[in-house]
């Protein structure tokens, strides 16, 4: 009897361990980390073993750069297809990029990484005028409802008259 039970301990157990169904996960990208680009404008690639997730046609997808000491994140158009997010990069000064994406697999979850590459231009084409000026990203702005502001100001009267209600409650059962 011993035995038994041992042995559907054993099987709840490896039932319990397997694997969990797995996830997206990054396959590959181009250009590979640390690999020398001689191009302003190239064509960033990372491919997932599994698409990723794009609803209605927005693409709930990221790619930027930055240079390295640099605090400041340029963001670059990208496509979804399928399994492969696709961005295409525009930068006008040579030297060591940081590169970051970010996506959401079709089955929801989010897959963020980093790598970084290095561009070496030609001097003739590093600062010239055809040179594309990228724009630095700026923040979202956050639409807050108005019944936000109408809540608010409901709250701040009641923080304002509660107590003068209190104080004449307390008046008038006084008196």
């Amino acid at each position: 009897m011993r035995a038994k039970y041992l042995a559907v301990t054993a099987l709840f157990l490896a039932l319990l361990t397997s694997p969990a169904q797995a996830h997206a996960g990054l396959i590959g990208i181009t250009p590979a980390g640390g690999e020398v680009v001689t191009s302003s404008n190239f064509e960033v690639r990372v491919t997932f073993n599994d698409d990723l997730l794009s609803v209605n046609g927005k693409q709930n997808a990221g790619v930027e750069t930055k240079l390295s000491g640099s605090e400041q994140w340029v963001s670059h158009s990208v496509l979804v297809d399928g399994p492969i997010l696709i961005a295409q990069v525009k930068l006008t000064e040579s030297g060591t990029y940081d590169l970051r994406w970010k996506v959401v697999s079709k089955d929801g979850h989010g897959i963020a990484g980093e790598s970084f590459l290095v561009l070496e231009l030609p001097a003739a084409i590093e600062g010239s005028e055809a040179a594309v000026v990228i724009e630095p990203v700026s923040e979202q702005e956050s639409e807050i409802p108005s019944g936000f502001y109408v809540g608010l100001a409901m709250v701040a009267l009641g923080a304002v008259f509660a107590p003068i209600g209190l104080m004449m409650r307390r008046k008038a059962k006084k008196s």
